[in-house]
């Protein structure tokens, strides 16, 4: 499977972990990295259960839901920073506050992508944050 649409065959697919406490929706994002071609390898409801699939899995990138129980994606972001600093985290949410985009950049985020953005921009900001570029929302 390529890295990216078009890519060469013989690279490795970007491999992801998901968290989002909302079911749903964190089933129709799965389902749109994998058609995508990114490698969802891990899958969580809760922050904790992200930082524990990062652990296991070692992917490329944590797409994380900014607001969940227990641990927020921020404190994901800062765990993940500095414990897994080869996976780059990108936060999902659907606050755009300034300072709430921030503060997740901060903790160590390397994208922030707004839930009402088009699955395609989700997508192309997983890939940017692989290969170590930000994404911010506007």
């Amino acid at each position: 499977m390529s890295a990216q649409p078009g890519g060469s065959e013989q690279q490795r697919a970007i491999r992801v972990v998901a968290a989002d406490d909302h079911a749903a929706y964190l089933r129709a994002t799965t389902e749109t990295l994998t058609r995508a071609g990114l490698d969802v390898v891990g899958v969580s409801t809760t922050g904790q259960g992200a930082i524990d699939d990062v652990r296991t899995y070692a992917p490329d990138v944590a797409l994380v839901d900014l607001r969940m129980p227990g641990l927020s994606g921020t404190d994901v972001a800062r765990a993940v920073c500095a414990r897994y600093p080869g996976t780059r985290v990108v936060i999902l949410s659907v606050y755009t506050d300034e300072e709430i985009v921030q503060l997740a950049l901060e903790a160590g985020a390397t994208a922030y992508v707004t839930k009402d953005s088009a699955p395609e921009e989700i997508v192309r900001a997983v890939f940017r944050a692989a290969g170590g570029q930000a994404t911010r929302p506007g």
